[in-house]
């Protein structure tokens, strides 16, 4: 036990290494005490921890604590002739017990501050919840708050955005990107709703636990990427690109009824007021992942799933590249058909040249589209071959003002049901090519058709082309081919007809025939279909 000598002369040693005013010999003092007595160590880092603390939390600047000093340890031999306690003629004793009364009242009070600051922090949210790091063709809506770079969004604070994109990090490190059109509220630390839109979420270690409500549901991330799609009519998807989420299904009150963990790869939809939970395969492309430029970007993506007798067939990209029904004789492809992998419905038959769906680009439009790197993917099922024709068009993009053929189209071959493909080369000239297999299409059953296209830019007319397609329950395709030094294909110009279904609004022996879903045109090559695209050509 120290006598209250040596507690007092202690107490003021520490004050002194505190502020790194401790000469040779006090620092030798305060070592032997230290050293020998229990009571004097437990006191020294009680002190010193608090000091540090204090000095975290910047309610006090306790000066070198801590640090290492500048004074050389004295000889042990040295330290059995420093006396018990050090003489301090210099302070009067008086002064010596105000100066360690006002010291122990000090720390006290600092002490209480600091325990006290402490609790207040901790039930405090940040000063801000997510600041913007990036945007890109943002649009905002009208009479909303116009965000910019580095700005700061707290609780309650709302994303309007139109058009583009916009980068979020979050306090914790989490990164989110949101696509137009989005409406967001942050809620608080790690916790959005979103109402509209389409949200990607890349969520590091530190900031698990993420979650974004809609208006059915509650995503909680457990690590490490996931995207959210909500659609104008409250439809919900998720899709799981890497690790793992918790699915939570809400009642009207807000309150969990069915909860769900979801795996890579895995995608659910909900559809507004229903309580039934679809499982798909998740879809990388509907995401901007990041801002990089050479990222796979979906130009367009057809779900055909309109309501009956509609005429038009949305777009759900960002590009709202809406196809429509011929005006006059025009008839709806949407008749509530079947549909492949849980999707809602298809569009079909496409039984007459007037079931097919267009649209007419603009300069704008038809720049979208890379004609060098691309990947068309789609699911159709009956094929017309038994109808005398040139053959079934899935595809097609031709612009009859300037050229007497197709600039791109995508078929099948009406005798032998051969996949087949054909262009308008960099050379002003139309090849065809067909898959060498004749595989039989089975009556009513789904197909899902990837092409993808890379002119490999090394050198002209070497480019690499992979068909693949794969029956519907089926893990592995029963057609799969690769095409190699393929001619390059010239540009989409402007002022053609892309048509799915069929071709040019005035040819009468093209059309499907069948049923056709899901519709995507993505620039680039997603990993996925680039891994085949590779192993083809070992």
């Amino acid at each position: 036990m120290l006598t209250p000598e040596e507690r007092e002369e202690l107490m003021q040693l520490c004050w002194e290494y505190q502020y790194g005013n401790l000469s040779s010999r006090q620092a030798g003092r305060l070592e032997k005490l230290v050293l020998q007595s229990d009571s004097a160590r437990d006191f020294f880092i009680q002190y010193s921890g608090m000091c540090a603390n204090l000095e975290w939390e910047g309610i006090v600047d306790p000066g070198p604590l801590g640090r290492s000093s500048d004074y050389e340890p004295l000889p042990s031999g040295e330290l059995k002739t420093i006396p018990d306690h050090l003489l301090t003629e210099t302070v009067p004793p008086d002064r010596r017990i105000i100066l360690s009364t006002i010291l122990a009242c000090t720390i006290c009070v600092l002490a209480a501050a600091y325990l006290l600051t402490s609790a207040f922090l901790q039930n405090k949210d940040p000063r801000f919840l997510a600041r913007i790091i990036n945007i890109k063709n943002a649009v905002w809506s009208e009479g909303k708050n116009n965000w910019q770079p580095d700005d700061v969004l707290h609780a309650g604070d709302q994303i309007h955005l139109r058009s583009g994109i916009i980068e979020l990090e979050t306090v914790t490190g989490a990164k989110v990107i949101l696509k137009g059109v989005s409406q967001l509220t942050l809620i608080q630390p790690d916790q959005f709703m979103l109402n509209q839109g389409n949200l990607f979420a890349h969520v590091p270690l530190q900031s698990q636990g993420l979650t974004v409500d809609t208006p059915s549901s509650r995503v909680v991330d457990l690590g490490t990427s996931f995207g959210l799609i909500v659609t104008p009519d409250r439809e919900t998807e998720v899709h799981v690109l890497q690790g793992l989420v918790r699915f939570d299904l809400l009642d009207e009150k807000r309150q969990t009824t069915i909860t769900q963990d979801l795996t890579e790869n895995t995608a659910v939809r909900v559809q507004a007021d229903s309580r039934k939970i679809t499982r798909f395969k998740s879809t990388p492309e509907l995401f901007v992942q990041n801002l990089v430029p050479d990222q796979p970007q979906l130009v367009a993506h057809w779900k055909l799933t309109d309501r009956e007798t509609s005429q038009i067939a949305h777009d759900s990209g960002e590009h709202l590249l809406h196809l429509n029904t011929l005006e006059v004789h025009g008839q709806s492809p949407f008749t509530g058909r079947p549909a492949p992998q849980n999707i809602k419905s298809s569009a079909g038959p496409f039984e007459t040249q007037y079931h097919k769906l267009f649209r007419t680009l603009s300069e704008q439009e038809a720049s979208l589209f890379d004609m060098q790197r691309f990947t068309l993917e789609l699911w159709a099922r009956n094929p017309n071959i038994k109808q005398q024709g040139d053959s079934d068009t899935l595809f097609h993009y031709r612009n009859t003002n300037l050229h007497s053929t197709s600039q791109f189209n995508l078929f099948t071959d009406d005798h032998s049901g051969r996949m087949g493909f054909g262009f308008l080369n960099s050379d002003n000239q139309y090849v065809s090519f067909h898959t060498k297999k004749n595989i039989p299409w089975e009556q009513d059953r789904w197909y899902h058709i990837v092409f993808t296209y890379d002119s490999n830019r090394s050198a002209a007319h070497d480019s690499i082309v992979t068909f693949t397609r794969t029956p519907e329950f089926s893990s592995r395709p029963d057609l799969q081919q690769t095409f190699n030094n393929i001619a390059d294909i010239m540009p989409l110009t402007p002022g053609g007809i892309l048509a799915i279904g069929g071709s040019t609004l005035t040819d009468i022996s093209r059309h499907w025939g069948g049923d056709i879903a899901d519709v995507r045109f993505i620039n680039g090559i997603p990993a996925r279909y680039l891994k085949q695209q590779n192993f083809n050509k070992k």
